[in-house]
Formats: structure tokens, C-alpha cells, sequence
């Protein structure tokens, strides 16, 4: 981070007509608490009587540190200004935008989201942990039990875990696998046996048939196992999981109980306010729609990025036990269907994030179409949402200057896939998302 926040605007910015735009950054810490609390006042003050229109908060996802962020802010609002100028795309006579960008510390074990960490031991590493490993292992460790960390720090540094380890490893890891459960409305947290039972699945190959799964031997990178436990553990493929459920967890904590209250007083402007997310930066924004007692006004729109959250996490019925998704709240507080990208080259949130999250009880385990989400914990921005009928719909992503079909009776959430123009995880800022929000702004 920059070694001083201005109380006032981060930086002013142009619009395709060249006037000044205020842009506010306003950080938050791990718990959800503001640590630029005279930046935050500022902002409400200048938006309680600066004649804005329009505010839109923008929240970024996991592995972003200060540059990076406010590098990806920087890209998407020049790229946006940039369509509507080449374009000659019209906003209604008085507009008047002002840009809030949240900060949240979403950096944590791992330096890129796609590849595990390098710990010592693993390979023809050496041992012991570096000092950069060591450092983020120990922010992980601080989410559990004080007397079990030297023992945690112990075992990532295995090679591998034999059962007995696994369970160990499973139950000191379990307050962070009893966290923030709200997106698939399950009630109980799982046990240390369920945990260990989960690091197991996503090593082994199953059967052509699905329907065979029951019966087919396990095996591991193609070589069947025998009954009972399979020596083949490793530590930092479990930690990087561990990794997931922490940071989605912080994401709703710092959602709940500091971009929450910020956006009650962004709404009470009278304002027209949107948001845009993107990956854990989406789960941000939808806690703090979701937690307040009560809006003073509906959030205007929302444009979610690859949200890295679960695919039911709107559904009415979440866990076939008629408990609904935490976030189904949303659908009524945003005026305008809530428009969420999905890509089939977004490799964390098709090929990982399901399996860091799942249970050993998930009914989606066995392989199923290839179109469908591969388990109940698969990410919204893999698979779009589910399930699909009047409240839900997906749709192809679309260039400028094509408008979404939002008209439909009683849609409330469209599942952009946005394969065809969204190249991986973190390449989102492209004239087809420029447009989406522009869709949005101007509706």
C-alpha cells in the first residue's frame, strides 16, 4: 500500500466528456474494519452533497496486493472510458459518476491462484520453509488453535501425510472448514474424519460409467488403490484448500461488517449506486448487500466478474432441503437483474475451487456432463448459477453495443458465458465487460 492515504479522492479521472471524476479508495482490514476511517467520511460527505448520480463501488478478488489492485482499477475504468469515447455511447444529460474502489487484504499463501505453493519437503526441495512461505503459512495459522500452530507448521513441512497424519492435519484445520457456510445453506460443519475424507477425492480417477463409482476401485494418477487409506497426501495441496475456505470467509467478514455500513450511507445519497465484483471482490459485495437490516434504496445494479462463490448460492432450494442460498436476499435488493460472468477457461473456478470446498458427503462427486457443475460447491463464475427457470438464465456474452434481454418476467439473475472473451481467471477487463456495466448504468 501507498505509505499515506489522501483524506480525500485517491486520484481524479476523466470521463469520455473530459469532466473530473472523484476516485476514492477506501481499505478495510482483515476483520471488515476501515483503516482509512477520515477517507471513508470524506467520500460520504463529498457523496451527500456533491450532486453525484451515479456511484459505483468496485471490489477486487484474492492474491491482489496494493499495485495490482489498483492496477486492475485502473485498466477496467481507462477501458471503459475508452469504449464510450470510440463509440460515441450517449449517458443521460447531468451525469455526474463518482468511483469508489475497495481494498481488502486478499493476498494469502499462495503467489498466483492457479498454482499450489512451493513448500520444502515436496520434490527435491530442500528442507524447511522459505521465509516468504513461512510468513504466509503463519497468517494462516493464526485462524487456529494457538497450541496446535507448531504442529501445523510441522506437518506442512511433510512430503506426504499417512491417515493418521490427515486427521491430525484435519482437525486442527477445522474452524476454518466450519466457516461460512451461508452459500449452500448447509447447517453443520464437517467433521475431521469428513475433512480428510474430502483431501482424498480429487486425486483419484473415477470409473467411465458414473453410474460404476460405487463399485470401481480408487486410483491415484491411474494406478488402482486398495481398501482404506491411500498414501498420497500432500500437504500443500490441503493448505492451498485451507487457503480457499480463509479467504472466503474474511471476504464475508470484511462484506458484512465494513463495506455493509458504507454502502447504507452510499444508498442514503439518493445516488443511483452499482457494484461490480470480481472474483472473492463479488462475495464482498454481496455480503454487504445481503447483511444490513435494511437498504434506504435498492441497489441500482450489479456486475459480477467470475465470482468465486457457490453456483446455488441464489437458489431457492440450496440443499434439496428447502433451505435457500445465503445470498437469494440479493435478487431483492438490486433493481435490475444481476448480470454474472462465467468462462470455460477460468481454471480456478472450473478445475479447483469445487474441489478445495467439497464435503465428503457431496452428492456431485461422480462425474456428470461436462456442461453441468461438477459438484454443489462448483463457483458461480465457472458454471453460471443454478438452478435455471424464470429467476434465472444463461445467455452468450455480447460486444458493444448489443443490449442484454433483462425484460423478461420475474428474471432476476443472468449467468453471462463469457468464454468466448474472457481468457482466464483474471483477464476481465475487455470491451465485452465495459459494455456489460455500460448496459447497466445506462438502463
Amino acid at each position: 500500500m501507498t505509505d499515506q492515504l489522501p483524506v480525500g479522492p485517491y486520484r481524479m479521472v476523466r470521463t469520455a466528456e473530459g469532466a473530473a471524476v472523484p476516485w476514492y479508495v477506501i481499505p478495510f482490514d482483515a476483520d471488515g474494519a476501515c483503516t482509512g476511517p477520515r477517507t471513508r467520511d470524506d467520500l460520504v460527505n463529498r457523496a451527500r452533497g456533491g450532486g453525484f448520480t451515479d456511484i459505483v463501488i468496485f471490489c477486487h478478488g484474492w492474491n491482489n496486493d496494493w499495485r495490482q489492485a489498483t492496477g486492475h482499477y485502473d485498466d477496467f475504468f481507462n477501458g471503459y472510458v475508452r469504449m464510450r469515447s470510440e463509440r460515441a455511447l450517449p449517458v443521460a444529460p447531468g451525469y455526474a459518476p463518482l468511483l469508489v474502489a475497495i481494498f481488502w487484504p486478499s493476498k494469502l499463501l499462495v503467489a498466483d491462484a492457479d498454482q499450489p505453493p512451493d513448500f520444502a519437503g515436496d520434490g527435491d526441495a530442500d528442507d524447511g520453509l522459505v521465509a516468504d512461505e513461512r510468513d504466509d503459512l503463519a497468517e494462516l495459522a493464526a485462524a487456529v488453535d494457538p497450541d496446535h500452530r507448531p504442529r501445523l507448521f510441522a506437518l506442512a513441512q511433510q512430503r506426504s501425510l499417512d491417515e493418521a497424519d490427515a486427521l491430525e492435519l484435519a482437525g486442527i484445520l477445522a474452524p476454518l472448514y466450519g466457516t461460512d457456510r451461508d452459500e449452500t445453506a448447509e447447517q453443520a460443519p464437517p467433521t475431521p474424519a469428513e475433512i480428510a475424507a474430502s483431501w482424498q477425492a480429487p486425486r483419484r480417477r473415477r470409473s467411465a460409467d458414473p453410474a460404476d463409482f460405487d463399485n470401481a476401485p480408487p486410483t491415484v494418477d491411474g494406478v488402482p488403490q486398495a481398501a482404506g487409506w491411500p498414501d498420497f497426501l500432500r500437504p500443500r495441496e490441503i493448505l492451498r484448500g485451507a487457503s480457499v475456505w480463509l479467504m472466503k470467509d474474511r471476504a464475508g467478514r470484511v462484506g458484512a461488517r465494513g463495506v455493509g455500513p458504507l454502502l447504507v450511507q452510499l444508498l442514503g445519497t439518493g445516488a443511483r449506486v452499482h457494484v461490480v465484483g470480481h472474483s472473492f471482490g463479488a462475495k464482498v459485495l454481496l455480503s454487504a448487500i445481503t447483511v444490513p437490516a435494511a437498504l434506504p434504496a435498492p441497489v441500482h445494479s450489479a456486475l459480477l466478474l467470475e465470482p468465486a462463490v457457490s453456483h446455488l448460492c441464489f437458489a431457492a432450494d440450496a440443499d434439496g432441503h428447502g433451505r435457500p442460498g445465503g445470498y437469494r436476499p440479493v435478487l431483492d435488493r438490486v433493481g435490475q437483474p444481476i448480470l454474472s460472468t462465467f468462462s470455460g477457461h477460468d481454471e480456478p473456478l472450473t478445475r479447483f475451487f469445487h474441489l478445495a470446498l467439497r464435503r465428503s458427503g457431496d452428492l456431485g462427486e461422480a462425474d456428470i456432463a461436462a456442461d453441468e457443475p461438477p459438484s454443489r460447491y462448483a463457483a458461480l463464475g465457472g458454471y453460471g448459477p443454478r438452478p435455471l427457470g424464470a429467476q434465472a438464465a444463461l445467455t452468450p456474452i455480447l460486444d458493444p453495443t448489443t443490449r442484454y434481454a433483462l425484460d423478461a418476467p420475474g428474471l432476476q439473475v443472468v449467468g453471462v458465458d463469457g468464454t468466448r472473451t474472457i481468457p482466464s481467471h483474471g483477464e476481465v477487463s475487455n470491451p465485452s465487460t465495459w459494455w456489460m456495466l455500460y448496459d447497466l448504468m445506462t438502463r
